[in-house]
């Protein structure tokens, strides 16, 4: 007589990484977290963390940083985008065409003395749909 078949469980970090395959907005590792519940799926919130953050230095996720909660987290589209506009309610994100600002980035460095810098541009501010919300300083991500 066989065995009966194994469900094989998906790992905590397969979960996170799944969950992240859910939205393309950026969402906080609380948010995730609370997807994850939601669903039934049990993954401490501490493995969350873990996950985003070996992501992140993998260069697997994007990681914008939130004016009032830390940081937000998705995926990395395919190709390479440039600064975002980033939607302080609910983490939408559209891509910014930008001019090529490094070499000004540069030269302020220099000025000052620093060198190797590592450029961040991220804009803020509500979406349509947001805007339209009650309360202006509910956040939703």
């Amino acid at each position: 007589m066989s065995e009966p078949a194994r469900t094989r469980r998906s790992s905590p970090r397969s979960l996170v990484e799944r969950e992240l395959t859910m939205s393309d907005r950026f969402r906080t590792a609380n948010a995730i977290h609370l997807a994850l519940a939601d669903r039934k799926q049990r993954v401490s919130l501490s493995t969350v963390y873990r996950t985003l953050t070996a992501l992140a230095e993998s260069g697997s996720v994007e990681v914008v940083h939130l004016p009032t909660t830390g940081q937000a987290y998705r995926l990395r589209p395919s190709k390479a985008a440039g600064p975002y506009l980033v939607c302080r309610g609910c983490g939408t994100a559209a891509t910014v065409p930008a001019v090529d600002l490094a070499p000004w980035f540069r030269a302020v460095a220099a000025r000052q003395g620093f060198s190797d810098i590592e450029p961040r541009v991220e804009l803020w501010g509500r979406c349509t749909g947001c805007r339209q919300s009650v309360d202006e300083n509910d956040s939703h991500f």
